[in-house]
């Protein structure tokens, strides 16, 4: 999983604990699906802390007349109290009290409420409602919150709400936030076209730098056919702003997320990209192939390596030589499991004696248990790339 989710994940906790990122920095090396379950787990401490006193509030609540208990939730209560009583209420006696109180006070309370409650009360509110609330939010730039609840919506309202969201870059941070992460592709589809396109081209504005991240959080998340569209329309975009947003990629050690995002781009785009003068820069490169090997996007990187014209694959070469032994197997597997034998030859082929040999090695333990067809094609391999000899 990526940086951009585990920095999804720390922000919502930040929210939850009422800490800084800073303080939660040591969570960083977690995997993203560990962080949301130690959140769920702190939301659900929360909640049993004190769940005797909830527990009879909510009764005493229970017995008041819906106006009266909505004068004292905006009047007495603390936000964070009233959702935890509400956990303890049914959904048709919460949105009696609910009908009563402003959008403000909705939005305050709606930060601390239970997600699973919270989808049940969404059925019983109108667009209106939920587009007044969703307003204050938005004045607030309480993100997470709308990101939290915004997968919960019917897409009729999704679009409503939409309408009043005029930046764009709003659009991104909410998506970024969004709880159900298989939902993001749906609801891509949802919004209009156009918008789609104005939210993509905020990478050709450097004033929104600090949000280009959270767009490519939304093209990991989005199907093959939609990333390849909008991908191409990025890289149409010409070489200073794919160049910018190579640069913020490797700033923030994003390629985790960028290469499977390339490896969905059209042939032509593929080749425009992977050929670059910026991706010829070791340094680069080698960020690249570290990322790779790390989260298992060898497959991914082999399909962008296959573009690359001869200068880029010596920089590729070069960038693999200097990387610990371990990634020559990872290579090799990868190179197998997709038929991709003659982009890594000829990788293989540019590295020190050393590596190449290093390599064969590797080799002969997958070839012993080939079949003969592959096991011939192959050898053909070894020789026209000159490594036969080098058993």
């Amino acid at each position: 999983m990526t940086r951009l989710a585990v920095h999804a994940e720390i922000i919502k906790l930040t929210q939850i604990l009422n800490v800084s990122e800073q303080q939660l920095a040591f969570l960083i090396p977690l995997a993203p699906e560990s962080l949301r379950q130690f959140r769920f787990a702190i939301i659900e401490l929360l909640q049993s802390q004190q769940k005797t006193r909830f527990r009879y509030l909510a009764a005493w609540v229970n017995w008041l007349p819906s106006r009266l208990t909505a004068i004292m939730v905006k009047q007495l209560f603390d936000p964070f109290i009233v959702a935890q009583i509400a956990v303890h209420l049914s959904t048709e006696n919460l949105y009696r009290i609910a009908k009563h109180l402003p959008p403000h006070t909705l939005a305050s309370i709606s930060v601390y409420l239970d997600p699973r409650l919270a989808r049940e009360l969404l059925a019983y509110f109108t667009t209106h409602q939920i587009k007044d609330i969703a307003q204050v939010l938005l004045q607030q730039k309480d993100f997470v919150t709308m990101g939290r609840f915004v997968g919960m919506l019917s897409d009729e309202v999704v679009q409503d709400v939409a309408q009043i969201i005029e930046k764009e870059s709003d659009l991104l941070e909410i998506a970024f936030y969004i709880e159900s992460r298989e939902r993001i592709d749906h609801l891509v589809h949802v919004l209009p076209k156009e918008r789609i396109i104005k939210t993509l081209l905020i990478v050709s504005d450097p004033t929104q730098r600090l949000v280009w991240p959270k767009l490519l959080a939304l093209m990991s998340h989005i199907g093959y056919e939609l990333k390849q569209e909008l991908g191409d329309l990025a890289v149409q975009q010409g070489e200073i702003v794919i160049n910018a947003i190579i640069q913020a990629a490797q700033e923030d050690q994003l390629w985790e997320d960028m290469l499977p995002v390339v490896a969905c781009l059209s042939e032509q785009a593929q080749s425009y990209v992977a050929n670059l003068p910026a991706l010829r820069q070791v340094e680069i490169i080698k960020s690249i192939v570290e990322a790779a090997d790390e989260c298992d996007l060898w497959t991914d990187m082999l399909v962008v390596v296959n573009y690359m014209q001869n200068e880029a694959r010596q920089v590729v070469a070069t960038a693999i030589a200097q990387i610990d032994i371990k990634v020559l197997h990872h290579i090799a597997y990868a190179s197998l499991l997709r038929s991709q034998w003659e982009v890594t030859f000829d990788i293989v082929r540019r590295m020190p004696l050393e590596k190449q040999q290093q390599c064969q090695q590797i080799l002969n333990t997958y070839m012993q248990q080939l079949d003969v067809e592959t096991y011939q094609y192959l050898d053909g391999l070894l020789e026209r790339y000159q490594i036969y000899s080098l058993s």
